[in-house]
């Protein structure tokens, strides 16, 4: 601790001798760099004294300071944590003034409020998007299989994905498509990817609605609805933005009004 910093804390803890505080002041008003300094540290010393520490019960209660709470307290926050105390220490001696220390921990708060902000926002946006995947899919919007055509296979694997035994019904889906061209019956790739969505194979799914979208047939368009919502579930709320915008360009675009409604939502 140098001797402007010894007399600064004095000065502001009101240790010095009315002799002392006159000598000090006419210091600080010659010495520009001084001034600066003690302008600072007069600031901090306002700013976060003792009783600005105390976090009452109110606070406490907020939702997202227990959020933040949370996340201080989950392995994550706590690895945070340690290697924010590390730096600290690292760059205090024990000669180190109350000021500067006041300094750098209240940087230090700031910097895990920032982080768990950021975490927050991060997991609302996560289960805003999840919830929004939720409410806008309805498979029963899917066209009857067996109504197309009277394929036996195709009837069989439609019953099966109503009863939501969505593993046995994937593979007659997929050994349909194997035998016959996607022109013979688009709308099965519509199960084949729904049926993934289901199973978690979202990966997949994109792939097989990315094929419908490239069939080139009366129902490719509706490849943009299904993509936005399988980018829903992941998360992936910039892309999904990206098909709904596709299909809110025409009033005789499928699912338009939806699409609208939700692009609106995701705005």
């Amino acid at each position: 601790m140098n001797n402007l910093e010894k007399e600064i804390e004095m000065y502001l803890n009101g240790e010095m001798t009315l002799e002392e505080q006159k000598a000090f002041e006419k210091k600080i008003e010659s010495d520009p760099v001084a001034q600066k300094e003690f302008k600072i540290y007069k600031e901090m010393h306002t700013l976060y004294n003792d009783a600005d520490w105390e976090v009452s019960n109110n606070a406490a209660q907020n939702d997202k300071i227990t959020t933040y709470e949370t996340f201080l307290k989950s392995e994550k926050g706590k690895s945070i944590a340690k290697k924010i105390q590390k730096a600290e220490d690292a760059y205090f001696s024990s000669s180190s003034t109350k000021i500067k220390k006041i300094i750098v921990y209240a940087g230090s708060i700031a910097a895990l409020l920032v982080i768990g902000l950021f975490v927050f926002i991060q997991l609302n946006k996560d289960i805003d998007a999840k919830s929004l995947y939720a409410e806008y899919k309805n498979w029963n919007d899917l066209p009857s299989l067996s109504l197309r055509d009277g394929v036996t296979s195709l009837s069989e694997g439609e019953i099966l994905f109503r009863k939501k035994e969505y593993d046995a019904a994937l593979p007659i889906f997929n050994s349909y498509i194997s035998k016959n061209s996607i022109q013979s019956n688009p709308q099965v790739l519509l199960y084949i990817g729904v049926t993934q969505l289901e199973l978690d194979k979202n990966e997949a799914a994109i792939k097989s609605f990315e094929k419908l979208l490239g069939s080139k047939t009366l129902d490719a368009s509706k490849a943009y609805w299904y993509l936005s919502l399988t980018y829903l579930k992941i998360n992936k709320v910039e892309e999904a933005k990206k098909q709904l915008q596709n299909l809110s360009r025409k009033p005789q675009d499928y699912k338009y009004k939806e699409a609208k409604e939700l692009l609106n939502r995701l705005q």
